[in-house]
């Protein structure tokens, strides 16, 4: 019969060593992590695919995009531009461009007023100034997008959540300036239009 096994059980790590790995390895990752990580964004690989597919549509039907400026809150200065009749369009995007969003932006809940000038001369920048709601006071005037097909024009504000639960917005409805330049658009008479949820703002001018 074998003699029995006398050696004692191994003895577990001492805790210190255990943190000390703890420290090296969240340490090195990090470092790792800084040096090595690509800038910009974080990838999103549903977003962008959405973001792929609108783009792609939009092309397709003629519509390309413009850069575009926006500031909020503002204060419209006095002008002595005569400003542009302003009527009322569609709900929404508008039949011509619902269906090219693969997801449908969160757009503001209405154009309460538009300032626009009537005409611009050719190489200046076109400003206009309103005054729209938000759907929630727990959102904020996330972007602004410009699309262009011929001689329409569509301007496409959308909101996003504040950040953090308790954050809300002062008030519902604040006055937005928008800015674009006409250098790249031939002179001409055109078509504009602020969409929201509610019915968007249009309104003709002319490039000189």
């Amino acid at each position: 019969m074998p003699a029995a096994n006398h050696r004692p059980p191994p003895k577990p790590w001492p805790m210190k060593w255990i943190v000390a790995a703890i420290v090296l390895f969240v340490a090195g990752y990090t470092v790792v992590n800084l040096c090595f990580r690509k800038s910009g964004r974080p990838y999103r690989p549903y977003q962008d695919a959405q973001d792929r597919a609108t783009t792609a549509r939009l092309l397709a039907a003629g519509w390309q995009k413009l850069p575009v400026d926006a500031r909020r809150p503002a204060e419209k200065p006095a002008s002595d531009d005569t400003p542009a009749a302003i009527t009322r369009a569609a709900v929404g995007l508008g039949p011509d461009l619902a269906t090219k969003f693969a997801e449908t932006p969160r757009l503001l809940a209405s154009i309460d007023k538009v300032v626009a000038p009537e005409a611009v001369a050719h190489g200046a920048d076109y400003t206009a100034y309103f005054t729209a709601t938000l759907t929630t006071q727990k959102a904020q005037v996330g972007d602004l997008a410009l699309y262009r097909r011929g001689t329409e024009l569509v301007l496409i504000p959308t909101t996003e959540a504040l950040p953090g639960k308790e954050l809300m917005s002062r008030w519902s409805d604040s006055t937005y300036c928008v800015n674009f330049s006409t250098a790249s658009l031939p002179p001409g008479r055109y078509q504009a239009r602020l969409v929201a949820k509610g019915p968007a703002a249009a309104w003709s001018f002319t490039i000189k």
